[in-house]
């Protein structure tokens, strides 16, 4: 989400069990480690029938995670916003507008962790896929949002996460819709992305299955 200098951000809180219990102030859901929710989309596609994830490079202006590569669109949902309000995320950091019945819900993932901040971050995330076979020069990136938007072998990835690659050499576009657009590429390890016990690989073995055509897939 674009932040405003000056607005505080709102956040709906929750129990343990899901329970909406009110609203507070972005940087005081984290400090507290509040549950909260948050909205991912995974784009995919296919590139010369190689199932394919677009991951976009965050911009090392974030404060969280800045230049590791992350899902294709992630943001935090504001107080009253509902999951499928996230497809604001989507327009501001790519420039790709599509309607609720494009996405593919998985459902609710639970991640815990540091947030990137030194802080501690509980997240219920919305997690969704879209098919979307555009170039990546036709996306449009959020300038203080993502650097770079990558083509990456969703095969590939599973193998570098599992240890089965060291290494994996990714191509991509970097300022994507801008006027300094360019082509780039670049090698990556595992540790090139945003930190996560487990999410990635069950994400991707999801996109893996939606490629082949089975709908009966779950996080």
């Amino acid at each position: 989400m674009t932040h405003t200098p000056g607005l505080v951000e709102y956040l709906d809180v929750f129990d343990e069990v899901e329970n909406h219990t009110g609203s507070l102030p972005r940087d005081e859901v984290h400090e507290r480690g509040l549950w909260h929710r948050v909205f991912h989309c995974l784009i995919v596609t296919e590139r010369d029938g190689v199932p394919t994830a677009v991951l976009q490079q965050r911009s090392e202006l974030k404060a969280a995670f800045p230049g590791l590569l992350d899902i294709s669109s992630a943001g935090h949902l504001a107080a009253g916003e509902t999951p499928l309000d996230g497809l604001r995320e989507l327009e501001e950091e790519l420039g790709v507008r599509v309607e609720p019945a494009e996405l593919h819900e998985l459902g609710v993932r639970r991640l815990v962790g540091n947030n990137g901040e030194g802080r501690l971050n509980r997240e219920l995330v919305h997690v969704f896929l879209l098919r979307d076979d555009r170039p990546l020069d036709q996306y449009s990136l959020g300038p203080d949002e993502v650097d770079v938007v990558y083509d990456v072998p969703i095969h590939g990835v599973l193998e570098l996460l599992h240890g089965q690659l060291d290494e994996l050499v990714i191509a991509g576009v970097a300022g994507a819709g801008s006027q300094t657009a360019e082509p780039t590429s670049r090698p990556i390890t595992k540790d090139d992305l945003v930190p996560s016990d487990g999410y990635w690989t069950v994400v991707l073995v999801m996109a893996e299955r939606f490629l082949a055509g089975n709908r009966a897939i779950a996080i």
